[in-house]
């Protein structure tokens, strides 16, 4: 068993080190996004947090684009006034509704970097070739700890660290051991960020996986179709400004929060308080023109199994957790980069040995 985990494990992580090592320093270096935006763009600093109000006022002033496809209501993860438009170009408005920064799609580096760490800069198939990678990485994981498991009781040179410098004789040894232990003792962590981000490809199957596995409600589902339609009634002499449709989510809904505004589709997303996922995953819909309910999808109706299928993404970018996961998650992926070097490395060193060494047989 251990004889074959180690052929896996090696070939396997040899094949996928170069797409390991991008998609780990990506993903590391995006979960600073909005401080790196900042910093890349001063413009979107701010010196306070931008209100739900002001939001609601911009689109009502029509300022925006009428390319503008939906908006961000400013949260903690999209702290600003954000478009996105039909072309993938995101704009920001200042509170006057000025426009402080555009960002076409690929039109600067964390752009590059957010579209190779989603989808290898290939659109759809790159999507499919990450799903792929991601459980091919599941199996590296697997089988490296296989190879490591100790045959008997555990001893403390099963994580210890020899630590040298390179060109040192035992810098083999450094690399191995570092290699080892720092993927033994985070294996979890990585586990989880890994599994998390192939879950989000294949959402559909895992989403269908979960529901088998958990399809009990907390509640009883609501039937929203006498409450619409009283509510409707109220409304139907009532403006279609988005400040008159949440007044009147509000009085179905009042915990909800919103999130995003889908501008064609006369569409609310919202998020109930107790949702790990930061976009929330309830939905509210309009009639066209009017501020008259549509339909309603409350996240408090779903299985259980889908309310777990949506915390993914927020354990993915670690916004659960508070700074103790936050500094679990980065921590994971540095060492991740580490473990993907270190492995490739070990990998020319022992090559070099034993080229060395049968340069000697030939010459002796």
């Amino acid at each position: 068993m251990k004889k074959y985990s180690m052929m896996i494990h090696k070939w396997l992580g040899l094949a996928l080190s170069l797409w390991l090592l991008l998609v780990t320093i990506t993903g590391t270096v995006l979960l600073y996004k909005n401080e790196l935006l900042v910093l890349t763009y001063p413009q979107l600093e701010q010196s306070q947090q931008v209100t739900q109000q002001q939001a609601i006022n911009i689109i009502e002033s029509g300022t925006m684009s009428d390319e503008s496809r939906y908006v961000f209501v400013p949260t903690d993860l999209h702290p600003w006034i954000e478009a996105i438009e039909a072309s993938g170009e995101r704009v920001y408005y200042s509170t006057e509704g000025e426009i402080l920064v555009r960002r076409a799609e690929y039109g600067d580096w964390i752009s590059w970097f957010v579209e190779f760490h989603h989808h290898l800069l290939l659109d759809d198939l790159g999507e499919e070739l990450q799903g792929i990678f991601g459980l091919l990485t599941l199996l590296i994981f697997i089988t490296g700890l296989i190879k490591w498991w100790p045959k008997g009781r555990w001893k403390k040179r099963d994580l210890g660290v020899t630590f040298t410098r390179p060109g040192k004789k035992r810098w083999g040894q450094t690399l191995w051991q570092s290699h080892r232990t720092l993927g033994v003792i985070l294996l979890i962590p990585m586990l989880l960020l890994v599994i998390t981000g192939t879950a989000m490809i294949y959402s559909q199957a895992f989403n269908k996986g979960l529901n088998t596995l958990f399809p009990q409600h907390h509640r009883e589902p609501v039937d929203y179709t006498s409450m619409i339609k009283v509510q409707n009634q109220v409304a139907q002499n009532l403006p279609a400004d988005w400040n008159t449709r949440l007044q009147q989510v509000s009085t179905i809904l009042p915990e909800l929060r919103p999130v995003m505004i889908y501008l064609p589709t006369d569409k609310l997303r919202m998020k109930q308080p107790e949702e790990w996922h930061p976009n929330g995953r309830s939905y509210v819909s309009f009639y066209p023109n009017t501020s008259q309910v549509d339909e309603i999808t409350n996240y408090r109706d779903q299985t259980l199994g889908t309310k777990v299928s949506q915390t993914f993404y927020a354990l993915h970018i670690a916004e659960v957790g508070g700074l103790s996961y936050f500094s679990i998650a980065v921590v994971s992926g540095v060492a991740l980069v580490w473990i993907t070097i270190s492995g490739f490395w070990f990998w020319l060193w022992c090559r070099k040995k034993k080229n060395d060494a049968g340069r000697k047989r030939r010459n002796s």
